[in-house]
């Protein structure tokens, strides 16, 4: 006959089912150890091997000097397809819902004019938007629009029309394609307020300029993603190896 699972697994198993049933929801912080440790009627040691096994299952995460939290559950994004971050999520089967922050005129800085490919300082038009996945906080958006077509696309109910139907249907202007660079950055301020973040926690940034088919530049996204709320994923398909092939070209 078995014996039972040692004691630590069973404070594991029963954190975890707390999460399941959503008792402890994700991104909730955890109770101290010597709490827990006095709830479950155990040692601090025997406690911290629980947390060890609900981390190691990524279940759990520790954030110096803040505590031990629920893990948030990241979403795939596939950076090889010119989908909107929001459209390729729903094409996923994803709960996505976009929240319309505001709009308004403003001078373009540096990046933006070059994104654009107008003056530094022109008046541009910038929309704020929150994509929310389950309900969550996901992505903090930022579009600009050039000068002329700013004008154009204001006139329109952005709270209920999306801007890339604005574009087409309204202006007869359609995305071509588009060029984007995903980087690890601080969290900005603005987008960790709208987010529930703290600022200046890791976190991916987007940088998307969606052209015409003429090439003229049409809209520049800049998107903000928590670090623990996303992971890019590629398929990718290898042909036969050659034996001329080196090591060093496979694996390349």
């Amino acid at each position: 006959m078995k014996g039972r699972p040692p004691r630590y697994h069973q404070i594991a198993q029963s954190l975890r089912e707390r999460m399941v049933s959503g008792e402890l929801a994700p991104g909730a912080r955890l109770d101290n150890q010597r709490r827990l440790a006095q709830d479950f009627g155990v040692t601090l040691m025997t406690l911290r091997h629980a947390l060890e096994v609900l981390e190691r299952d990524g279940l759990i995460a520790r954030r110096h000097g803040l505590g031990t939290f629920v893990s948030t559950r990241s979403v795939d994004y596939d950076i090889l397809q010119l989908r909107t971050f929001a459209g390729d999520l729903s094409a996923q089967g994803e709960d996505v819902m976009t929240r319309f922050l505001r709009s308004q005129f403003e001078r373009a800085d540096r990046g933006v004019a070059r994104a654009l490919d107008t003056p530094a300082g022109a008046r541009v038009l910038a929309l704020e938007r929150l994509r929310l996945v389950a309900g969550r906080p996901t992505s903090f958006q930022a579009s600009y629009l050039a000068p002329g077509l700013g004008e154009e696309v204001a006139k329109a109910d952005l709270r209920v029309t999306p801007l890339r139907q604005v574009l087409a249907f309204k202006l007869g202007i359609e995305i071509a394609a588009a060029r984007e660079t995903v980087s690890a950055v601080p969290l900005e301020t603005r987008a960790a307020r709208e987010l529930g973040c703290r600022a200046g926690m890791a976190s991916f940034r987007s940088d998307r300029v969606s052209v015409a088919a003429n090439g003229t530049p049409v809209v520049y996204d800049r998107v903000f993603i928590p670090g623990d709320r996303f992971r890019i994923t590629r398929d990718l398909r290898y042909g036969q190896i050659n034996s001329g092939d080196s090591p060093e070209e496979i694996e390349s």
